[in-house]
């Protein structure tokens, strides 16, 4: 990914492309996820503005009970072993029935590497009530 020459110029913040892990959910689906800092021109945006693409609210995954985690690893891998119940995540929030394609975060995250960094970092959308979640996308944040 950083190895050779791209024409794609760099929109800043970070982004991440999150997969469905559904079996019967169409393999081309993806949801971009921006994240980005921009200097605050009102209370409201303080902390960091999400964006998201391709969430489409008659869509299965953008119901009321999703919300995002922003795990502590960055390996895809873990989240067929790990329990949801066990999750101590790095940062979440919940998408509640909002179906906005941008949140306003309270919280104002460093779009690094590090560690307070996102970077590199699992994300994961999840489905259902917190007894009963369940992952439905996932991918990696990276640079964007």
């Amino acid at each position: 990914m950083c190895n050779g020459h791209s024409t794609r110029v760099s929109q800043g913040g970070s982004i991440a492309v999150l997969r469905p892990t559904l079996q019967k959910a169409d393999s081309e689906t993806e949801i971009r996820v921006l994240f980005s800092n921009s200097p605050p021109t009102s209370v409201d945006q303080i902390g960091t503005q999400v964006q998201f693409h391709g969430l489409d609210p008659s869509d299965t995954l953008s119901s009321n009970e999703h919300r995002l985690v922003i795990h502590r690893d960055g390996n895809l891998e873990t989240s067929n072993t790990q329990s949801l119940s066990s999750i101590d995540p790095f940062f979440s929030f919940t998408l509640g029935d909002r179906h906005d394609s941008v949140v306003n975060l309270s919280r104002r995250l460093e779009l690094g590497v590090g560690e307070k960094g996102i970077i590199g970092r699992r994300i994961s959308m999840l489905a259902g009530s917190r007894k009963g979640e369940r992952v439905v996308a996932e991918g990696i944040i990276g640079w964007n």
